[in-house]
């Protein structure tokens, strides 16, 4: 107390502080407060906030601070207190967990002790370390995680690994990126004679000679994009061997890859061996059009004479597309063709107009064929110009002398006029039953075939009697 009579710090004097308001400060800055005796006897305990579970500590006063610890906390517990009371100097605090109660689940503390100037009692603070321990366990956890995931990708990789070397069959990974070789196996390097350190990280096209337009990389982009197993023909870098690659597109880490497995062209193939590779051919470097689409309409594939017909400039591109947006008529071409098929299995040169990529039309005559592909149907349509087929096509044979006579019998009965109208209404409900019937009875089709509304179309199917017809 100073002399004008106000309190002092200085002077070693703590100000008069009122026993609830000290118990309120020491939980504000530990979760746990106790005043314990030498021996461990708890004569008062105060929790925090946070600790709502403890909010009740009357039934802990009176009783030892050893009945609320797990048996291994004990004797911890016991020595860092002994330790405590031996010396004048503070001591370290020590790490303890609390038994589970009813309330409460077993929940780690740590206790730091602390003199009160009374020879039996001394204070002893606790902070909660519940958050910690989650959060290591949560560590630990991931931790082992880790380990198991590296253990599980080393297996892989040697599985992998065996599975390669064991391959009698030339195996290669290649990035579609880079173009150059990423892993081989040993039969590689024997059908080219190089070492493992010299092919990996060259460039896969180097040692072959491929014809066809594009890279040898793209090509087997493509081939592997398709859905019919499409193998890709090429000779060793000397020409003297025939090479077949199939390859396989899937998506790496760096980005999409291929698996190319290469073999030679033997002379002892089995027939059937020989006519896919013809038909392949044919496929890759005929030159009609052809395309697959699914009962959908949606493209499967389609060879390099269908894109220059049609302008369009790399084979991504027609994926995910539907075969109608090529169709000058649209839907109406394509399920024409398509029921027509279904129905019959194939449908010979249905006449119509290709939209080119740029917006240019070409004449058309299509012949359609349904395949089986598994529990699904495949549907192969190709392409041939009509213009070009018109300059070759023989000239139509002439009129027949029962055709000569039908006209002679009309000539002289009948006035031109008359006559006239009777042969364009014969040819009109030809068309109308050729169209009913190319569609299946679908009206609406049918009224798009022929250039007509739907109203008019109805007119003249009353008008010839076609209504009813099926």
């Amino acid at each position: 107390m100073t002399s004008d009579g106000e309190m002092s710090w200085t002077g070693g004097v703590i100000p008069a502080i009122a026993p609830d308001a000290v118990a309120g400060i020491v939980s504000g800055i530990s979760d746990l407060a106790l005043v314990v005796s030498h021996s461990g006897q708890i004569k008062a305990a105060q929790s925090s906030a946070s600790l709502t579970a403890l909010d009740d500590m009357t039934s802990w006063v009176g009783r030892q601070i050893q009945d609320f610890l797990t048996v291994e906390s004990v004797p911890k517990f016991e020595s860092r207190l002994a330790q405590f009371l031996e010396q004048d100097t503070a001591v370290q605090p020590v790490q303890v967990n609390h038994v589970a109660s009813e309330n409460t689940a077993e929940f780690p503390v740590r206790y730091s002790f602390h003199r009160t100037g009374s020879k039996d009692t001394l204070l002893v603070l606790g902070n909660d370390l519940s958050s910690t321990a989650e959060i290591q366990q949560q560590l630990v956890a991931a931790h082992i995680a880790l380990e198991n995931d590296y253990e599980a990708q080393r297996e892989h990789d040697l599985r992998f690994r065996v599975l390669l070397e064991s391959s009698d069959l030339s195996t290669a990974f290649i990035s579609v990126r880079t173009g150059k070789t990423v892993a081989c196996n040993s039969a590689f390097e024997t059908m080219f004679s190089k070492n493992r350190e010299v092919l990996i990280g060259a460039f896969f096209a180097q040692e072959f000679k491929a014809k066809g337009r594009g890279d040898l990389v793209d090509q087997l982009v493509s081939a592997a994009s398709e859905q019919l197993r499409a193998v890709v023909a090429v000779k060793s870098a000397d020409e003297k061997v025939n090479l077949s690659i199939k390859p396989t597109l899937y998506r790496g880490a760096d980005g999409p890859m291929l698996l190319c497995k290469i073999s030679t062209d033997s002379a002892q193939d089995m027939p059937s061996d020989r006519l896919q590779s013809q038909l392949m051919n044919l496929y890759h470097h005929g030159v009609d059009p052809i395309v697959f689409v699914d009962g959908a309409g949606q493209i499967l594939s389609a060879n390099d004479a269908f894109l220059n017909f049609t302008d369009v400039t790399h084979s991504q591109s027609l994926k995910g597309r539907a075969m109608i947006d090529f169709f000058s008529r649209g839907a109406v071409d394509l399920n024409v063709m398509l029921e027509n098929a279904r129905r019959t299995g194939s449908m010979r040169l249905y006449a119509t107009k290709v939209l080119c990529e740029h917006g240019s039309e070409r004449a058309v005559e299509i012949s359609t064929t349904l395949l089986k592909a598994g529990i699904s149907h495949v549907f192969a349509m190709i392409l041939r110009d009509s213009r070009r087929v018109e300059t070759v096509r023989t000239p139509m044979q002439q009129i027949t002398e029962v055709d000569m006579r039908s006209v002679i019998e009309l000539i002289g009965g009948h006035s031109l006029k008359d006559i006239v109208a009777k042969s364009t209404d014969v040819i009109e409900k030809m068309c109308i039953e050729t169209a009913v019937e190319m569609t299946s009875n679908n009206r609406v089709a049918a009224a798009e075939m022929l250039g007509l509304s739907r109203q008019s179309l109805y007119v003249k199917l009353r008008k010839y009697g076609l209504v009813n017809k099926t």
